[in-house]
């Protein structure tokens, strides 16, 4: 059924303005109004949105406003491949194959990683080229060159580029040198020529489309002009796909509405860029409207979220929100034990676990809330995010724990984990020619697969091949390796052996303390960015990795069979035998997963130096900070260090203790 319009959205209504940005806060109906003035316009409307989930909401949001009107609704890329396809049509360019999936592009990384490892030869240093049995690391690389191309980047990789240029480029995505080569390498194998492309995945998409045009100019003649385009989310939109509204626009009228304090999406290349003075430029005389008033929370929060943005924020008429702030001890317990014991207040209370979402800056912060949450038996659902029990770096040194004490009973029948376990030792532990290795000495495995995937297979069907994985094919020296390959396997066989004879006989040591050998012995952080590229990402793991050795110290004087044995249990309780089968549990998420969404009672905890924020940025750590205070709807509750250990409390809370903040 229709919504009466607000006055806001009737200004928006009223507009004949052949641009319309519209500002908005942070609940505020933008989907909604964008779906009033399709019900309200003359001729063809095309929505455009920046992911599934948001054109799911477009198209519920028009079927309750304009059920009868016929609205084209896509994404950018679903946009641009329909332009590609008219393209073609029209003879401009031969249809490349269209690779859906990032598994049909993995092969093409692997050649580009190997034809950059050719030059490179005695120079290559301590980057690791062996991508080909390392499906994490590609899938790293498919997204570095998603985010290059997103920020039109990659334009530049059909030119000669010098050594500068491209640690210039390294530098501003926080990634190797190398890194940058092998996605130029990339680029230049799938673009033969200007216009002619092998194969396109679902990141080339718009690049292609801005590339073919700038070659075709008159080929916009032939593609169909709608009356009005309506963009939502427009806080998520990159550089390509600014360009391509550009040139798409002509005579077409455009609205665009989205929250500028709600650009975090970096790894698409979102930009506050386009909501500020880079509309201005692109679209000359653009008329602004806003939308400040939230149909999400009472006045409490919206005066946080006021603050957070430097922005009016109203709250929705005759809406009470509470916002409370609750203090730990950040040199003791932590944080953690806090959340739970409020989680269980609420519950104790007469709240539904399912109105409660606990909302992390970064994912390696679960560990101790989940493990908080698990001691105190309240079910929980991870949300855009996995259990750390499951997550690689932790099945990597839950690996390790297995091959050291040689107790493999937990993992027996448990096939899935045993498989992402060895694909988790393998990303993190192999280096340089492992493959080779393995493919000459263990006659026992036919060819046609990679290592990887033959020891995934095998170590499901028999746990206690990770003793092999580990001690044997990840170790092996071949005579291709460089000087750091053999450094890291020398060191990472010592690491093993000493494992072992620290985890059996008499005289052995318990899980915690075999942790912390592994964790200062091994070359952890080298393991990290070999894993991910990115190092904002090996940063994380790094953190996650401390954080499960600190789980572990909890737990001292536990043998290490005893310790597996409790991880076990563990994870049982979130797998499908657990939690998830239940409808009442709370939801445990990250911020950049939370955006879009609303639960009635939101906490965020770790709000310190060093957590929360976590950047460098500061007005990017806001606009998160933003982001996770505008996801409550009736209240909202604050974790941060007490007095004793103010030193390490966030600026982000500046202005938030205040007595009339609290509740």
């Amino acid at each position: 059924m229709p919504l009466a319009p607000t006055p806001e959205q009737q200004l928006i209504l009223q507009s004949d303005a052949p641009v319309l940005m519209v500002e908005a806060v942070a609940g505020a109906g933008k989907t909604t109004t964008l779906a009033m003035l399709a019900a309200q316009a003359r001729g063809e409307v095309l929505g455009l949105c920046f992911s599934a989930g948001a054109k799911l909401r477009f198209q519920q949001k028009l079927h309750e406003e304009c059920p009868g009107r016929q609205v084209s609704v896509m994404t950018m890329e679903e946009f641009a491949r329909a332009l590609l396809s008219r393209l073609a049509h029209d003879g401009l360019v031969d249809k490349a194959q269209f690779c859906p999936s990032e598994e049909s592009l993995r092969p093409q990384v692997v050649a580009a990683a190997e034809a950059v490892w050719q030059r490179y030869e005695e120079r290559r240093g301590d980057f690791d080229f062996s991508f080909r049995d390392n499906s994490a690391r590609i899938d790293a690389m498919l997204a570095l060159l998603a985010t290059l191309k997103a920020t039109t980047v990659a334009r530049r990789f059909q030119e000669d580029l010098e050594q500068d240029d491209i640690e210039q480029i390294a530098e501003r995505f926080d990634v190797p040198p190398q890194a940058v080569e092998i996605c130029q390498a990339y680029e230049r194998m799938r673009q033969l020529e200007p216009g002619v492309y092998l194969w396109q995945g679902l990141a080339d998409l718009v690049p292609d489309v801005l590339s073919l045009l700038s070659l075709h100019p008159s080929a916009l003649d032939s593609i169909r002009q709608v009356r009005l385009c309506l963009v939502d989310e427009w806080h998520d939109v990159n550089a390509a796909e600014f360009e391509l509204l550009q040139i798409f626009r002509r005579q077409a009228r455009l609205v665009v509405v989205g929250d500028r304090s709600q650009v975090i999406n970096t790894a698409r290349g979102a930009d506050i860029h386009f909501s500020h003075l880079g509309f201005e430029l692109g679209f000359p005389g653009a008329q602004r409207l806003e939308l400040s008033k939230s149909h999400r929370f009472g006045i409490s929060v919206a005066k946080l979220a006021a603050r957070a943005s430097g922005r009016k924020c109203q709250p929705m008429a005759d809406t009470y929100s509470s916002v409370g702030r609750h203090e730990y001890d950040a040199a003791g317990a932590g944080c953690a034990p806090a959340v739970a014991q409020q989680v269980a207040r609420l519950v104790q209370e007469g709240g539904k676990l399912s109105d409660i979402a606990i909302i992390v800056r970064e994912a390696d912060q679960t560990i101790a809330i989940e493990n908080a949450l698990l001691d105190a038996k309240l079910p929980y659902a991870c949300d855009g995010v996995e259990s750390y029990l499951l997550r690689p770096e932790i099945l990597m040194l839950r690996g390790l724990l297995h091959v050291a004490c040689g107790d493999y009973a937990t993992l027996r029948g448990d096939k899935d984990v045993c498989a992402r376990m060895a694909a988790a030792l393998y990303q993190f532990l192999s280096i340089d020619s492992a493959s080779e290795v393995w493919d000459s000495s263990h006659e026992m495995y036919g060819s046609g697969s990679s290592l990887a995937a033959r020891a995934q297979e095998d170590v499901a069907q028999d746990p206690a091949m990770l003793a092999w994985l580990v001690g044997d094919a990840l170790c092996a020296e071949a005579a291709s390796d460089g000087g750091a390959a053999r450094r890291w396997k020398q060191r990472l066989r010592q690491v093993v052996d000493e494992m072992r004879q620290r985890g059996a006989g008499e005289m052995q040591q318990d899980a915690a303390a075999l942790l912390h050998f592994a964790s200062q012995t091994l070359d952890l952080p080298a393991a990290a960015s070999r894993a991910v590229v990115n190092r904002r990402q090996a940063d994380s793991a790094l953190r996650a990795i401390q954080a499960f050795v600190a789980f572990a110290r909890q737990h001292g004087g536990m043998d290490v069979a005893a310790f597996l044995q409790e991880l076990q249990q563990r994870q049982k309780r979130v797998g499908s035998q657990g939690f998830s089968g239940k409808r009442k549990q709370l939801t445990l998420t990250t911020v950049a997963a939370a955006k879009g969404r609303e639960w009635p009672c939101v906490m965020v905890p770790l709000i310190e130096q060093g957590q929360f924020p976590r950047g460098r940025d500061t007005e990017e750590e806001k606009r998160y900070f933003y982001v996770a205070i505008t996801r409550a709807m009736q209240a909202l509750l604050l974790f941060e260090p007490d007095e004793r250990n103010a030193a390490a409390r966030s600026y982000l809370m500046a202005g938030f203790r205040k007595p009339e903040a609290d509740a």
